[in-house]
């Protein structure tokens, strides 16, 4: 067997393999798509099959329009999009200032960005429950928000500061040869060449807080307060039986804002790339 033949073989086997894992990965979405389109009678079948007899939107109608639904939604949406805007804002400049000045302790502040990410949020979840009732902040969104902040920040800063320096100092002496401030060159010239990476530290902070559980479990206490995840986890228990159907359904609901996001965010991904490899 020549070299030419046994790249080719490898070639094929890497494919089938590649094809396989993403397979994996993709039933069990296919399979609640699938399920959520089914009707009770169906989903319990002995021998179930992949297409529904007949799709049917009472699922998404039902678990829409029953009790609180609508309220975890929009309460995950506003806890989400509060605690992206935050992390993005501080780790903009927390990664711009590690990037661009030189103080006492900078290699230091950068290791501990990363030291945290190796603990488990569980660790934290007494300590920030005590903290949060001393402050009065229990069966709060913002409990959520700073929670889910603290989590994200240091991550989006370190992520951000690798992109920031990759962009030439020499820009920023030109702009304030200019006449241009910190601030100025931060936005209109800094932001722009590191779109990549805002925008990828924004994905992160979204998706983080969207799909968490834990917290959003022990801080909420009331229907009113609970998020999407929560809300899903507790249907299992309710009326002493599980329609999959609904919860299915409500999976598949859950799943469209962050598919969203990523839709309308991946054409600003590409064209960040874009400006910054065009940049002289």
């Amino acid at each position: 067997m020549t070299r030419a033949q046994k790249k080719k073989y490898i070639r094929i086997g890497l494919t089938m393999l590649v094809f396989v894992l993403t397979m994996m990965l993709i039933l069990p979405f296919l399979w609640m798509i699938s399920t959520s389109f089914k009707e009770a009678d169906e989903i319990f079948k002995e021998v179930p099959k992949w297409l529904p007899r007949r799709f049917s939107f009472d699922n998404y109608s039902e678990i829409w329009n029953r009790g609180y639904f609508k309220t975890y939604f929009v309460n995950s949406l506003f806890v989400s999009f509060a605690t992206m805007g935050i992390s993005l804002v501080v780790a903009m400049f927390a990664g711009y200032g590690i990037s661009r000045f030189r103080f006492h302790g900078r290699t230091l502040f950068s290791v501990v960005l990363i030291v945290v990410q190796m603990f488990p949020s569980m660790l934290l979840l007494i300590p920030m429950y005590i903290i949060m009732s001393k402050l009065g902040l229990l069966n709060t969104h913002l409990s959520m928000i700073i929670a889910y902040t603290t989590f994200a920040m240091p991550f989006c800063a370190w992520m951000i500061k690798g992109y920031f320096d990759t962009i030439p100092v020499s820009l920023e002496d030109a702009a304030r040869i200019d006449g241009c401030g910190r601030l100025r060159i931060l936005f209109e010239i800094i932001m722009p060449l590191a779109a990549p990476g805002i925008v990828t530290v924004a994905m992160f902070a979204f998706i983080l807080s969207w799909q968490e559980y834990m917290y959003a479990l022990t801080f909420a206490r009331t229907e009113e307060m609970r998020t999407i995840t929560v809300g899903i986890a507790l249907m299992q228990g309710q009326h002493g039986s599980v329609n999959w159907g609904q919860i299915m359904a409500g999976s598949v609901l859950a799943c469209i804002p962050g598919l969203l996001l990523f839709t309308y965010l991946e054409k600003y991904l590409v064209q960040g790339f874009t400006m910054g490899a065009i940049k002289e």
